[in-house]
């Protein structure tokens, strides 16, 4: 039974060769949105201690790594187009799926499984952003439910940036009454 749960550092390694499939798979595609390298250990290390890094789980296997970062500083300068400006809000970075899951859905359901935590958070707004040549992860918000707001040059470089109201979802827990 796949799960969502909080990254631990004994997670590193295999969120590593999950990041490196990744950036070779967008290779493949033909467009780099993540350089080599990227994201470094430390960097990993650093949002999994603060407890924004978290992965799915298959058992004993970690088949995908995303970061949940509340308040972004660079989404204050994208004040002017978000629906609700003022609204709690996550942006959900470093999404990555395993090879060896890729192509079976487990984007869609990590996505629901992470926004449900933001939920749980009292966040009320999921954001996200993708490169312009990353059809997959277009494609993947799209289908999720998440609407295109524009496109920003980060300091990462230009994004396409999407948002989704978490308003309507309803928590596990209120799921099971």
């Amino acid at each position: 039974m796949m799960r969502l749960r909080k990254a631990s550092l004994a997670d590193i390694p295999a969120i590593m060769h999950i990041m490196a499939q990744a950036r070779a798979a967008q290779r493949a595609l033909g467009f780099r949105q993540w350089d080599d390298g990227y994201p470094p250990e430390s960097q990993l290390a650093e949002e999994i201690s603060a407890g924004r890094g978290f992965v799915l789980d298959d058992g004993d296997a970690v088949c995908a790594y995303a970061a949940i970062v509340a308040d972004d500083p660079e989404y204050a300068h994208l004040h002017n187009v978000m629906t609700s400006p003022g609204e709690s809000y996550a942006v959900i970075h470093r999404l990555a799926i395993s090879d060896a899951y890729r192509g079976r859905g487990i984007g869609r359901r990590f996505l629901a499984l992470l926004e449900e935590e933001m939920l749980s958070c009292d966040i009320l707004w999921s954001r996200a952003d993708t490169g312009l040549e990353n059809l997959p992860m277009q494609k993947a918000l799209a289908a999720a439910g998440y609407r295109l707001l524009c496109r920003h040059n980060f300091v990462w470089g230009p994004r396409l940036v999407y948002e989704k109201p978490l308003h309507n979802i309803q928590s596990p827990e209120h799921r099971n009454n």
